[in-house]
């Protein structure tokens, strides 16, 4: 009677154990399935900034602008969509200030100003 207890206790004992591993399991594959969540986001996917420099190329549906950095020029890309903003007209050797934001690694344009080049006709 005394080995048919110990039998059961080390049974249930056994049977839980292997229950609550299980219960790890299928949660840490559950989780790991799931694309990932806020915490681990890139930087690059929320980055919004804003520059200013001389617009030198204008396409369908982007622009590119010279910005000076500390040792030179840096040329950034910019992708217009139907939300962006544009005040003025794309010119290039116009003066531009591009508020943007960053997507899977692609510069949107969300807001430009374009101050108009100083012409003499």
């Amino acid at each position: 009677m005394r080995f048919r207890a110990i039998l059961t206790l080390v049974t249930l004992f056994i049977l839980t154990i292997f229950v609550a591993c299980l219960c790890v399991a299928i949660s840490s594959d559950a989780l790991a399935s799931q694309p990932h969540s806020n915490l681990f986001k890139s930087k690059e996917a929320s980055e919004h900034g804003s520059v200013s420099g001389k617009i030198s190329a204008i396409g369908d549906a982007s622009f590119s602008v010279d910005v000076k950095k500390s040792q030179g020029l840096v040329t950034l890309q910019f992708l217009i969509d139907d939300t962006t903003k544009v005040e003025g007209r794309l010119e290039v050797g116009s003066t531009a200030t591009v508020d943007y934001r960053t997507d899977d690694g692609n510069n949107i344009a969300l807001h430009v100003v374009v101050q108009p080049t100083n012409s003499i006709l």
